[in-house]
């Protein structure tokens, strides 16, 4: 799987006729993964690069500052899929994803998702057999949803509902939703953004949490800068 992830490094910047390279840089208050910090609650950085190919193919990659263990690490997440016209003005896509944490490859996993997106919203089913590293398949639906105020104000929102298999313990449970909601404003050519995110359920499929105390925090406020190019 590091090939893999070598080789989709170089193909970010290798452009063709036809194809497109992007990136972005991201400041966070607090890096939120589904409903869960995996910064311990600390701010993050983010750094991403995505390449639009012919014929719908796409790939990308995100580095992103975490905190699994209470000592800073660097997150990598990798992607590569396929996008298709379905109807006028929905499209279909599918792809698969490879995460891992340096200096703790316990933490990898591979991940494979489907979904429908328009303009403004999108809906995503994810399948990880091995999520976090951990003997737990689980399942992962994600709804997205913007709406326009002005021209440079948005309000966002995001719905999630996580399924976990295996076997549960007496205090978790099989189920864990998150949500966010929030407002996005361009800004000389910066997104600024500030969301409230919710969490609750399981935490089981997460082997860490994210507060101190040993009890994740399952609610924050979430600033965030960024800039695309």
């Amino acid at each position: 799987m590091r090939r893999h992830a070598i080789a989709l490094s170089a193909l970010l910047f290798t452009s063709t006729a036809g194809a497109q390279v992007s990136g972005s840089a991201a400041l966070l208050s607090d890096y939120r993964f589904r409903g869960v910090s995996l910064s311990d609650g600390q701010p993050a950085v983010q750094l991403s690069a995505a390449y639009d190919g012919n014929a719908g193919w796409y790939a990308g990659m995100l580095a992103a500052s975490v905190r699994p263990d209470g000592r800073t690490r660097a997150q990598v997440l990798a992607y590569v899929g396929i996008a298709r016209p379905l109807r006028d003005g929905l499209d279909w896509d599918a792809g698969v994803e490879y995460s891992t944490i340096a200096g703790d490859m316990a933490y990898r996993y591979g991940e494979f998702y489907v979904g429908l997106a328009s303009d403004r919203s999108s809906l995503r089913l994810y399948y990880a057999h091995h999520y976090f590293g951990q003997r737990t398949p689980v399942l992962y639906a994600a709804l997205d949803r913007t709406w326009p105020l002005t021209e440079r104000l948005h309000l966002l929102a995001h719905l999630g509902l996580l399924r976990r298999e295996g076997p549960i313990d007496y205090d978790s449970g099989r189920y864990r939703t998150d949500a966010r909601l929030g407002l996005g404003l361009d800004w000389r050519g910066y997104e600024l953004q500030l969301a409230w995110t919710i969490a609750r359920g399981s935490q089981e499929p997460y082997p860490f949490d994210d507060s101190n105390d040993g009890r994740p925090a399952r609610q924050a406020w979430v600033l965030s800068c960024s800039r695309s190019w």
